[in-house]
């Protein structure tokens, strides 16, 4: 995944998946460096290496 899709929705809510992975986060994304979304959860910061996303949704009602 390039870089250069997930830079334009920074600071919007949004739900991250894996897939077979199995790891699913929800929050907003803070920052994009090389290959890590920085993702600010109800639980505190979370990284995901973009290499394994399958999907991003991104939504309003997210929170």
């Amino acid at each position: 995944m390039t870089n250069e899709i997930v830079n334009k929705y920074i600071g919007k809510n949004c739900k991250i998946s894996t897939g077979s992975y199995g790891t699913t986060v929800v929050g907003k994304i803070v920052n994009v460096i090389e290959n890590w979304i920085e993702v600010e959860t109800k639980k505190g910061i979370e990284l995901v290496n973009a290499e394994f996303i399958q999907s991003i949704k991104i939504k309003q009602w997210f929170q």
